[in-house]
């Protein structure tokens, strides 16, 4: 016990003796071709990101409302087809809420900006760390969407089935493992952007490798959604043709078209713009215009997330409506449970 007290004590003198010699804040002088003037870069850096991450925010919070109500007056587990945009909800909700909280710090040192002429962000070891957490999130968000695809391949093309154990912990654990090794391994190339926090000007590998990840991810992506989509089309030939079938199955085919070809555009519209963005950063090209819509691109995802379950969802929630409206993949899906839970 004793040895514990002193190990606690040895901590809080270190942690105490570090901030101690941090300075607290980054105070750097603006470049004055980087954007229009100090005050109206203010205002174009941080109006963006902070409308793009707010609706974002409250976005992923009624999703989360919306899987409460589901999941507390639901029977039987929650299929995967509506699993998905909650976990994809996280992922959005991590990210907004960083951007929020590196944000508040620049709106709240508006004085220093205008009236100094310099960039603020927040205190050197915590910038690091937030730098380090939206990157990982970035990652987080990007592995999944690839994974969704993946696990959607695997069940409607190649008909495997597999538990993903509590709380699907098969599924995220290798996301979040996978997201971690790029930032655990380029821990010195986080910290001030002049603006805010992030990957510092001038580390290059992490934007490389975010290049490599998001081209690797959308290959990926079209691969196995235009695979399901031939999958379903097989399918539906081989069914006898009659009136009402041929309805049934067209609706379903169209259904289905509609939801791959969003998670295709959304993702395009979300990380396309990072990569013309990464490709600057290696260039050494640097506008106040470019860093102010990396960060609301991003939360593109993340409205377009919401968008997308009201859509399928409806705006009140309806339990059984939303069964009747089931589509292929959540059919296969409510299939493959009950075959094992028959078995």
């Amino acid at each position: 016990m004793n040895s514990f007290s002193f190990s606690i004590k040895k901590i809080v003198f270190i942690s105490t003796f570090l901030f101690s010699i941090i300075p607290i804040n980054e105070a750097q002088k603006v470049d004055p071709g980087y954007g229009y003037g100090i005050e109206t870069d203010f205002y174009l850096l941080t109006t963006i990101p902070l409308i793009f991450s707010v609706i974002s925010f409250l976005g992923t919070l009624y999703i989360f409302f919306r899987m409460f109500l589901r999941w507390k007056r639901s029977k039987r587990s929650i299929p995967l087809s509506f699993k998905f945009p909650f976990y994809i909800a996280i992922t959005d909700f991590l990210y907004s809420s960083a951007i929020l909280i590196e944000f508040a710090y620049t709106v709240s040192n508006k004085t220093d900006f205008v009236n100094n002429n310099e960039t603020i962000t927040w205190p050197h070891l915590f910038c690091e760390i937030l730098g380090f957490l939206i990157v990982f999130f970035v990652l987080l968000n990007i592995i999944l969407v690839g994974a969704i695809s993946i696990v959607t391949w695997l069940r409607v093309v190649q008909e495997y089935y597999f538990e993903f154990g509590k709380y699907d912990y098969k599924i995220w654990l290798p996301i979040i493992f996978i997201s971690l090794i790029i930032p655990l391994s380029t821990l010195n190339a986080y910290g001030s952007r002049g603006y805010s926090c992030g990957t510092k000007i001038g580390s290059d590998l992490v934007g490389i490798v975010v290049f490599v990840l998001i081209v690797v991810t959308l290959l990926t992506i079209i691969f196995c959604y235009v695979h399901v989509l031939k999958t379903i089309r097989d399918i539906q030939g081989h069914i006898p043709n009659s009136s009402i079938e041929a309805v049934r199955n067209s609706n379903v085919e169209r259904r289905t078209f509609k939801k791959v070809l969003t998670y295709i555009l959304v993702f395009f519209l979300q990380y396309i713009p990072i990569l013309i963005y990464n490709i600057f950063m290696i260039l050494r090209v640097r506008h106040i215009i470019l860093d102010a819509l990396s960060p609301a691109v991003i939360c593109i995802g993340g409205i377009a997330n919401v968008f997308q379950y009201l859509r399928n969802e409806g705006l009140k929630f309806s339990y059984t409506s939303s069964n009747n409206s089931s589509s292929y993949k959540l059919e296969v899906e409510e299939r493959s449970d009950d075959t094992t839970q028959n078995a």
